[in-house]
């Protein structure tokens, strides 16, 4: 009696952990488009910066681009929300979102307290600066669904930071070609691997 009873107790612990990584792959499985969303965008920001005479219109077409960043996270959250509702517990969401909500204010605190200190950043610096704020995102990130995701902040980062040293003068294009490559095919081999 004792056996069957341990028996059975082991196979609901194998039960409830198949159900659990299911759930978890079922939550993982759009991350990739999140990837290719925000790759698009900034392989996009970076090929046009070249065009900009002043950096008041830099700036406001990078804050344009980051707003349609915003909405296009929502919306991918959303649709990711709708399809797995009633049958995904993932907890860490709300800690991811949580991350990023903190990661994003506390990158406009130090932008702000460095352009108005005039550090002396350079339009290349500023985008560092910012880059490299949201590389960190992608390497906590990584902590929790995976470490693809911190090897493509680890990437990224790296690459910016190697152009920003020996490659200034074609900074912007070397930059949008990192994030189409990283980012855009990052986005489609997640998607592929934790499966759509």
């Amino acid at each position: 009696m004792e056996k069957d009873l341990n028996q059975t107790q082991e196979t609901l612990i194998q039960i409830t952990e198949a159900f659990k990584r299911t759930r978890q792959m079922l939550a993982r499985r759009r991350t990739g488009d999140y990837l290719i969303l925000w790759g698009v965008l900034v392989s996009l920001g970076y090929a046009l910066s070249q065009f900009f005479k002043g950096e008041e219109s830099l700036n406001w077409f990078w804050l344009s681009l980051g707003g349609i960043g915003w909405v296009g996270t929502i919306l991918i959250t959303i649709r990711q929300i709708k399809m797995t509702k009633g049958k995904v517990y993932f907890p860490e969401g709300m800690y991811i979102g949580i991350i990023w909500i903190s990661l994003v204010i506390y990158s406009l605190i130090w932008f702000f307290i460095i352009n108005r200190e005039s550090a002396g950043l350079s339009g290349i610096g500023v985008s560092l600066l910012w880059l490299n704020f949201m590389m960190y995102g992608y390497i906590l990130m990584g902590i929790f669904l995976g470490k693809e995701m911190a090897f493509l902040g680890i990437f990224v980062t790296l690459s910016s930071i190697i152009c920003g040293l020996y490659l200034r003068e074609y900074f912007n294009y070397a930059m949008a070609l990192i994030f189409l490559i990283a980012f855009g095919g990052g986005g489609i081999l997640i998607n592929r691997r934790w499966g759509r």
